[in-house]
C-alpha cells in the first residue's frame, strides 16, 4: 500500500514509530518465551467510547473484551493481555470466546494487529495490537494491519458463525461502497465521519456505522 501513503493520516505515520520502538522492547525481554504487546490509541482515562458502546455491529461480549484490553493497557503501560485473563476479567467462560470477539473487533477495526515479532533466529516472540477508541478508516488499517485483506476474506470461513457474518459484511460493505463509486481508500475527515456515525445511531432506520454500509448493518 505503499503508492497510498498519502492518504494516512498524519496520527497514523507517528503511530509507526511507536510500533517500531514496541518491537525492540518486545525483543529486548530477558524471558524466553512469546509475549504480546498492545498500543492503546487514545486519551488515558477511566471512560470508554460511546460508539464502542453503542456500535450496532458488535455484541455485548464483543465490547467486554475491548474495554478489559483497555483496562489491562492502561494499567500496565503496553501489555496486551493473555486470553485467560481476559475470559477472567470479563466473566467469559472459555478462552475461545475471548478468541471470536478479538477477530470481529479486528474485522471492525477496532483492533489492528500491526506486527508479528520474530528474533534473529525466527522464533516468535509475540504480537503487536494496536486498540482504537473508535474504528480507522481502511487506508489507516492497511498501513497498521497490512495482512488485514488476507484475514478478513479467511475470517469467511471460520469456525464461528458470527465471525463469518462480520467478515462478510466487511467485504459487502466494501462492494456497496465501490458500486457507489466511492473510492474506499479516500482520505477522511475524522470529525465529519466520526458525527456521521454518530447522526446515523440516532435513526429510526439502519444507517451506515463507519464502514459498514445501511444495507449489511
Amino acid at each position: 500500500m505503499a503508492d497510498d501513503d498519502a492518504k494516512v493520516q498524519p496520527t497514523t505515520r507517528a503511530l509507526d514509530a511507536l510500533i517500531r520502538r514496541t518491537v525492540g522492547e518486545v525483543l529486548r525481554t530477558s524471558s524466553g518465551s512469546a509475549a504480546d504487546a498492545m498500543l492503546f490509541l487514545g486519551n488515558r482515562h477511566d471512560a470508554f467510547p460511546a460508539l464502542l458502546v453503542q456500535d450496532p455491529v458488535l455484541e455485548p461480549v464483543d465490547k467486554v473484551v475491548w474495554m478489559v484490553i483497555c483496562q489491562h493497557g492502561r494499567a500496565t503501560g503496553a501489555a496486551f493481555p493473555r486470553y485467560a485473563d481476559i475470559a477472567q476479567l470479563a466473566n467469559i467462560a472459555s478462552t475461545s470466546t475471548v478468541a471470536r470477539a478479538i477477530a470481529i473487533l479486528r474485522a471492525t477495526c477496532w483492533l489492528s494487529l500491526c506486527v508479528r515479532v520474530r528474533d534473529g533466529s525466527g522464533r516468535f516472540r509475540g504480537n503487536v495490537y494496536a486498540l482504537h477508541d473508535e474504528p480507522l478508516p481502511l487506508a489507516d488499517t492497511l498501513h497498521l494491519d497490512p495482512d488485514y485483506m488476507t484475514f478478513v476474506k479467511a475470517a469467511c470461513t471460520h469456525r464461528h458463525a458470527r465471525v463469518r457474518k462480520v467478515a462478510e459484511g466487511v467485504l459487502a460493505s466494501l462492494d456497496d461502497d465501490i458500486g457507489e463509486g466511492r473510492d474506499v481508500l479516500s482520505p477522511v475527515n475524522p470529525i465529519a465521519r466520526r458525527l456521521e456515525a454518530a447522526r446515523n445511531l440516532e435513526q429510526s432506520r439502519p444507517r451506515r456505522f463507519f464502514t459498514f454500509s445501511a444495507s449489511v448493518i
